[in-house]
């Protein structure tokens, strides 16, 4: 069974925005009991302008994890059984080019590779559905239409200045604070980091419109690329009940309302009269492929769009906030309740840069291979459009086979591959999925604090003194039986965010202080013991 947690008195940390990546914070704290405030500007969540569509597998199977899963896919006006297609086409109207089925991981039946199928979704939904679950914990205020606008740290504590929407201001000191106030917030600044990388010569124009009679006669899809007109775009149904979202490329905001209305009307190939064109929202934005040289300060961490941004060809933005979150959640838990040690907290960066850095590297590639010169044969569209869909390997196979708080085997992991994920067991992997029986999955049994699956074979005594170690370092530990389906008599030592962080075919207890970052008490010695 999963360990019972502690719930603390008063806030311990302090979330400064509340978007997909603050939202997310506050969840992941909240799961392992940790009270936090999250500052947040906008009072409401605006559904003019939809932001992320994307919701992939591994962030499901995170929202699993916290019980939100089931709600987001309710609250989702297009489900995965309506349609799992993407697109190519002259017009709406027109000839489709080529498609891709089953994109971005969605699933109408149950997986063997993950838990959770991919969900299309806009992000406002994402967010009021994470509004709603914090609330129902009772460990998250959300201070709305407030901002942080400064930061003061001390060796024991973050004093932050927040401003009210009528510019009176007050103080809030607490022990850290995740900093997912974006690009454009300030505590990347406050501790002293700078964003590198490169933006696109062309700005793009996001447009979200209501058109009751546009029927696509080339079929349902979640995404239309309409690459006949001469402006090209992408776009599709955000509700199926009428409202839709084009994505203009090489319009800046310079672009009229009469005009953007002649540039839809051109990419569903109809008369605008005839489909009833409403133009609800305009946004015009540019692609940036910038990563933070500096995650963290000591009691500052860096979540989300503050740390990295990424053009959002292939939807993984949104994703790869939430994975933040739930990496420097667990870890500020586990600090907080005191089973880890500081080393813990500074493995944040060495984990999450480099899956930040593999997201942007796809990005760019799937932002090549769009544009005015975005290729107009099936084939050509096949062989430099593929990854941007399918992409399963960036989504589930990321490693943290590298960090400090893992114990390293003499087997490397699978080598890394945008489209093609291979489970794997080699610490750092994502521990594979498997169903226990229909609708229970093994994520489902793991504990909130560390959880050691064992062979069905091992002896019931060395668990035990595995345990008392454990419980000697106050370390919350569940220990649970392979899956009957597994083959192998490996022992695994998953972590709260399912990753393995040792693995091996006898106990080892040394393990159990690295692994929690108290990496001045570890012995590598013994630690790397048995590697396979």
């Amino acid at each position: 069974m999963p360990n019972r947690q502690k719930f603390t008195s008063r806030p311990q940390v302090l979330i400064a925005g509340g978007g997909p990546a603050g939202l997310a914070t506050a969840a992941e704290l909240a799961f392992h009991g940790i009270r936090s405030i999250v500052i947040e500007p906008r009072a409401t969540v605006s559904h003019s302008r939809p932001r992320a569509k994307t919701t992939s597998p591994r962030t499901m199977e995170l929202f699993r994890r916290w019980g939100v899963a089931d709600a987001v896919r309710e609250a989702a006006p297009l489900k995965p059984e309506w349609c799992r297609r993407v697109i190519f086409c002259t017009t709406l109207n027109g000839e489709v080019i080529t498609h891709f089925d089953d994109a971005f991981g969605m699933r109408a039946d149950p997986s063997d590779i993950f838990a959770e199928g991919g969900q299309q979704v806009p992000q406002p939904i994402v967010e009021e559905v994470l509004r709603a679950h914090l609330q129902s914990t009772g460990l998250v205020e959300l201070r709305l239409a407030e901002r942080v606008t400064g930061l003061t740290e001390s060796s024991d504590s973050v004093t932050c200045e927040i401003t009210r929407d009528d510019e009176s201001t007050y103080q809030i000191t607490v022990e850290y604070v995740a900093g997912c106030d974006g690009a454009k917030g300030v505590t990347r600044d406050a501790i002293g980091s700078t964003l590198a990388g490169v933006s696109s010569p062309r700005s793009n124009l996001n447009a979200v419109f209501r058109a009751p009679g546009l029927h696509p006669a080339i079929g349902e899809a979640i995404h239309y690329w309409v690459i006949g007109p001469e402006v090209k775009a992408t776009m599709g149904p955000l509700d199926g009940e009428g409202i839709w979202w084009a994505g203009l490329g090489g319009i800046d905001v310079t672009c009229t309302e009469e005009r953007a209305v002649e540039l839809v009307a051109a990419l569903t190939g109809q008369p605008a009269d005839e489909i009833g064109i409403e133009l609800l929202a305009t946004d015009p934005w540019v692609p940036r492929m910038l990563i933070a040289n500096q995650y963290a300060s000591d009691r500052v961490f860096l979540v989300g769009e503050s740390a990295h941004v990424n053009p959002p060809f292939g939807g993984h933005g949104f994703n790869t906030c939430v994975g933040d979150a739930v990496n420097i959640g667990w870890k500020l838990a586990a600090v907080l309740h005191g089973w880890a040690g500081p080393g813990l907290l500074s493995t944040y960066e060495a984990e999450r840069r480099e899956v930040a850095q593999q997201t942007i590297d796809s990005a760019t590639r799937n932002l090549a291979a769009s544009g005015p010169d975005i290729a107009r044969t099936a084939e050509r569209i096949q062989e430099t459009k593929y990854e941007e869909f399918n992409s399963l390997g960036l989504v589930l196979g990321y490693s943290y086979h590298d960090s400090p708080v893992v114990v390293t085997t003499n087997e490397a992991p699978p080598p890394f591959n945008v489209v093609d994920f291979t489970p794997s067991t080699v610490p750092g992997s994502r521990l594979p999925h498997a169903w226990l029986e229909p609708g229970h999955a093994l994520y489902d049994d793991l504990g909130r604090g560390l959880t050691l699956i064992h062979p069905r074979v091992a002896d019931a005594a060395v668990i035990a003194r595995f345990q008392g170690k454990a419980e000697h370092l106050g370390i919350p530990l569940t220990v649970i039986p392979a899956p009957a389906a597994w083959a192998h008599e490996h022992f695994l030592l998953v972590r709260p965010d399912q990753h393995i962080a040792w693995r091996g075919r006898q106990l080892d207890a040394s393990v159990l202080p690295r692994v929690v970052g108290h990496l001045e008490h570890a012995d590598p010695t013994r630690a790397d013991l048995d590697r396979r």
